[in-house]
């Protein structure tokens, strides 16, 4: 019997971790992001990969700014807005702090990446595009040129060295896993995830 408590308890205390894990502010945005990947993917598109990417750059912290001058839950730099802005002039002015600039404008450049990245599979391509996001489009497409499985990334092109500093490669190399294994698990419950394998 007792036994059988300590399960339960187990179970609820991690339970519990797993909710704390999502910010609060996650949940106040979740409307706001489902609605908008939804009109521009589809609603079967990855509602968790946005999520744990907007996880990774900010926490959902809307009025952060970063030490390099990212802005803002999708963390733009300055430049990047205003390209992500005159690419789709329908965002109207940049306004990094503003989630419901933020939000489409971060969903909108991931799918310009993804179009510009190769990828074998879903996983893969947009694995690619994370790291364009991260580390710009150049770099990811000078390793898919030099890689012998372009369109595998995992465990493949993810480790093609195309001139970042070894410092730079290693954290923009992290960063589609971070999303994909660490924080997209996190938002399951919001709709369908993207890649199976650490």
């Amino acid at each position: 019997m007792r036994i059988g408590w300590l399960v339960t308890l187990a179970l609820l205390s991690a339970a519990t971790l797993a909710q704390e894990a999502v910010p609060a502010n996650a949940k106040r945005f979740r409307p706001l992001l489902t609605r908008q990947v939804h009109a521009l993917l589809g609603p079967l598109a990855p509602v968790p990969m946005f999520a744990g990417q907007i996880m990774q750059e900010s926490r959902w912290r809307p009025n952060v700014t970063a030490w390099d001058n990212g802005r803002g839950l999708a963390q733009f730099m300055d430049g990047t807005a205003t390209m992500v802005a005159r690419q789709f002039p329908q965002l109207g002015h940049p306004m990094p702090y503003d989630p419901q600039w933020a939000i489409p404008a971060l969903i909108r450049y991931d799918m310009w990446l993804r179009q510009r990245v190769k990828g074998d599979t879903d996983c893969d391509r947009w694995s690619a595009a994370l790291k364009s996001y991260n580390a710009g489009l150049g770099f990811v497409q000078r390793a898919q040129r030099k890689s012998p499985q372009p369109g595998e990334w995992y465990d493949a092109t993810e480790w093609v060295k195309s001139g970042q500093s070894a410092k730079n490669f290693e954290y923009s190399r992290m960063y589609p896993r971070w999303i994909m294994f660490k924080h997209q698990p996190s938002y399951a419950s919001w709709g369908p995830t993207l890649c199976n394998k650490p």
